[in-house]
């Protein structure tokens, strides 16, 4: 009995090392975020109040807030200091597209890419 309990522990001890490994090889969610906001923010660039869209959508146009309304950007300037960006969330799947300081943005950015978002 000693012995199968032995046994037992041990295989348990590989497979949770195992399993560990597995999850350590996933990117952490910020990291996945960091890539889409990145994107985002290409895409961004190329958008002008004439591209299509869809009704509902946000985006960034010349630097301003964009809401896509029966099919056409309507522009919202940030505040002064301030530019539209894509940034990614920290706790949940997904970005936000929102105004903030471009230092600040690649920042959050930049955190998130090594799992370190700023949360405030």
């Amino acid at each position: 009995m000693k012995f199968q309990s032995t046994i037992i522990l041990v295989a348990l001890c590989i497979f949770s090392t195992l399993f560990a490994s597995v999850i350590e090889a996933k990117p952490c969610i910020q990291q996945l975020n960091a890539k889409d906001a990145t994107l985002l923010n290409i895409k961004y660039k190329k958008l002008t109040e004439n591209s299509p869209c869809n009704i509902g959508d946000f985006a960034c146009v010349k630097g301003k807030i964009a809401q896509c309304v029966q099919g056409k950007f309507v522009l919202t300037s940030c505040a002064p200091t301030l530019t539209c960006t894509a940034l990614p969330l920290v706790n949940s799947r997904g970005t936000s597209t929102t105004c903030d300081t471009p230092q600040d943005a690649a920042s959050r950015i930049k955190l998130a890419r090594k799992c370190r978002a700023k949360t405030g």
